[in-house]
């Protein structure tokens, strides 16, 4: 999915007069993971303005419930510094640490949260409409039995789909999350049909999520879906019945 600029998943906008100020704050990386014993990880937050803005980090336990995210306050890990200032075309580094995270045959799985904060300087006051953005960035914590895949693709083995009514279903078994992204309809005559690109979802271990799947007039009863999985560079046939 995923070029440089991470995933915007909430914007706050606040009002002050008829101008657009645009938001600056950048993320490097997109995606965390911890391995086993692995105790701090680096982020970096990029302010390319010629402003400088303030930035709240904070990290949340991640689960799903009913096929919805849900995000809860956690102590298991910490992001480091928790508020900061970056100065105009500069750069700030946030470790994520671990405090309490425990070694599990399950995959444990967080969101670092990092929300730009409102500048109150008398200057900013003038500029007009602030557009502020919330990153929400997967943190994942590696389960002490996960092995690496000797064919390079993430195994589906424990993966359940299933395609009925336009909506696409995913009921995950396994020990640690599925990332689905590049989600295309292959018809018969081996014809390609994009449906979405970029990201599709998450779905986190023993956790079943569903999608709202675009109807195409090129989609037959007996094509097949691929799409990408985790970071694997070749897109898989998902096992559909």
């Amino acid at each position: 999915m995923n070029k440089f600029i991470p995933t915007i998943c909430a914007a706050i906008v606040s009002l002050c007069s008829f101008n657009l100020s645009a938001a600056s704050l950048q993320v490097s990386p997109i995606s965390v993971s911890f391995s086993t014993g692995e105790k701090a990880k680096e982020i970096w937050l990029m302010n390319t303005s010629d402003q400088p803005i303030r930035a709240q980090t904070r990290v949340l336990s991640w689960t799903q419930e009913a096929g919805k995210d849900q995000l809860k306050p956690s102590r298991d890990l910490v992001a480091s510094p928790s508020i900061t200032e970056i100065k105009a075309g500069d750069r700030q580094l946030i470790r994520v640490l671990s405090m309490n995270v425990q070694n599990t045959v399950q995959e444990q799985t967080y969101r670092l949260l990092i929300d730009e904060l409102p500048n109150v300087s008398h200057d900013n006051q003038q500029t007009g409409l602030q557009l502020l953005l919330q990153y929400s960035i997967p943190v994942f914590v590696q389960s002490t039995e996960i092995t690496p895949s000797k064919s390079g693709l993430t195994s589906l083995d424990q993966v359940v789909f299933n395609y009925n009514n336009q909506k696409l279903s995913v009921e995950n078994n396994g020990k640690s999350h599925i990332r689905l992204s590049e989600l295309n309809y292959i018809n018969p005559n081996g014809e390609k049909v994009p449906l979405i690109q970029g990201l599709v979802g998450y779905v986190l271990n023993g956790q079943t999520m569903q999608w709202d799947i675009p109807f195409h007039a090129q989609m037959q009863s007996k094509g097949k879906f691929e799409a990408r999985i985790n970071t694997d560079g070749l897109a898989q046939t998902l096992p559909i019945p």
